[in-house]
């Protein structure tokens, strides 16, 4: 196993604290600006742009901070059962960093962070239809990867607490009773499409 230099140890430092520092500002609901950051974490302005040259590089970093935060940095759902485990997980683990979710919802800079992980989401959500609906047409597979995706998003957890007054908790429970209940439907679609025994094919 390598060793880590001591520059290479302060460098991660620095940047967790920085990181820290961004989070507990969004927290506190306020502007995040270089100097802000620089103070909250006790460090030089140049300090924090040479780890983080941008707006958005802050919170791509604050990005995977909250998942790790809310244990949505493990290996990624493979069938039903674990993506509602997930869903029930992080919507709970939302509530806990509700003001840092949202400044990733609202920033246009947050928009960006979220992507940086789409490919993966994408993939997690279309390995979950294949395994749960197997032979669903390829344009609904892709459709129903989407809603499930949708679904498990931060944006419906605040959807979910903005229009229906629901916590973290609750509103993992409704997106998995959907997840479900889309599933159950994706499986009758293909059963359906089945010929049945006594007739022709």
């Amino acid at each position: 196993m390598a060793s880590v230099s001591l520059s290479d140890a302060r460098a991660a430092l620095v940047r967790d604290r920085v990181v820290e520092a961004v989070a507990g500002l969004l927290a506190g609901g306020e502007d995040l600006t270089f100097a802000k950051v620089a103070k909250a974490a006790g460090v030089p302005e140049r300090t924090v742009y040479r780890h983080f040259p941008s707006r958005e590089a802050l919170l791509t970093a604050v990005f995977g901070w909250a998942n790790r935060r809310i244990g949505f940095d493990g290996p990624a759902p493979a069938d039903a059962a674990q993506l509602a485990a997930m869903v029930r997980q992080v919507f709970t683990g939302f509530d806990d960093i509700a003001p840092i979710v949202r400044e990733l919802l609202l920033a246009p800079e947050g928009l960006l962070a979220r992507l940086s992980d789409n490919d993966r989401r994408r993939r997690t959500a279309r390995t979950v239809v294949a395994q749960e609906v197997p032979g669903l047409d390829e344009t609904s597979a892709r459709r129903v990867a989407a809603a499930l995706q949708a679904l498990t998003a931060a944006a419906t957890w605040q959807t979910l607490r903005d229009y229906w007054d629901l916590d973290g908790a609750e509103a993992g429970e409704t997106a998995a009773l959907a997840l479900e209940l889309i599933l159950d439907g994706a499986r009758a679609r293909v059963a359906a499409q089945k010929p049945k025994a006594n007739e022709p094919r």
